[in-house]
C-alpha cells in the first residue's frame, strides 16, 4: 500500500507564493510602458468601415476595443467609395491626476490618464466630393449628385448614406461661394 503522506504535495511557503506573484506583476512590462487598457468606442459614418489601429487591421465599425492608456493611438477608417479618415486617441490627465497624494504604481500603470475622446465619431468624406469646383461649379455639382443617385440606384449606397453624401457635396460647393 503506497504511503499517502509522501505522495501528497507539500504546500507552498508564503515566500514562494510572494515570489510567484511578484514575477507575474513584473512580467507585464507592457502595462508599465503603455498603461492598463481602457475601453473606447469607435463609430463612423458610414458604418461598417474598416478600422486600423496603429496600422493593424482591427475590425469593423461600430466597435469597442481596449487600448493601453499611456500612449497615443492612430485610428484609420476606410470604406470603399469614401476617403479614409484618420483620428487619434491621446492620453489626457484625468481627475485622479489632481490628487495631492499619488501612488507610484498607479502612475506607472497609467491610472492618472484617460484616452480622449472616450467615444470617437468620424465622418468619412465621399469620393464624390470634388477637390475643386472647376470652371462651371453648378454643372460639376449636378454631375456629382447624379453620380450619387446612380450609386443609390445600384445599391452601393443606403438612402442615409446618399443623403449625407449629397449634403457633403452641397456643403463643399456652398463653402466655395
Amino acid at each position: 500500500m503506497p504511503n499517502l503522506y509522501y505522495s501528497m504535495r507539500k504546500p507552498k511557503s508564503p515566500k514562494t507564493i510572494f515570489s510567484l506573484l511578484t514575477l507575474l506583476v513584473f512580467s507585464g512590462c507592457a502595462s508599465f510602458e503603455q498603461g492598463v487598457p481602457q475601453e473606447v468606442t469607435i463609430l463612423s459614418f458610414p458604418t461598417e468601415s474598416s478600422v486600423y489601429i496603429n496600422g493593424e487591421a482591427t475590425g469593423i465599425t461600430p466597435m469597442k476595443v481596449k487600448l493601453p492608456r499611456k500612449v497615443t493611438h492612430e485610428i484609420r477608417l476606410e470604406k470603399h467609395g469614401f476617403n479614409p479618415a484618420v483620428k487619434y486617441f491621446a492620453p489626457v490627465p484625468n481627475e485622479k491626476a489632481e490628487n495631492f497624494i499619488r501612488f507610484g504604481l498607479s502612475r506607472d500603470l497609467g491610472y492618472y490618464v484617460d484616452l480622449e475622446p472616450g467615444t470617437m465619431q468620424a465622418e468619412l468624406l465621399s469620393d464624390l466630393v470634388p477637390q475643386s469646383t472647376g470652371a462651371d461649379p453648378f454643372e460639376r455639382m449636378a454631375r456629382q449628385a447624379l453620380l450619387a443617385d446612380a450609386r443609390l440606384e445600384s445599391g452601393d449606397l443606403t438612402p442615409l448614406e446618399h443623403k449625407i453624401i449629397i449634403e457633403q457635396i452641397i456643403d463643399f460647393f456652398d463653402a466655395e461661394y
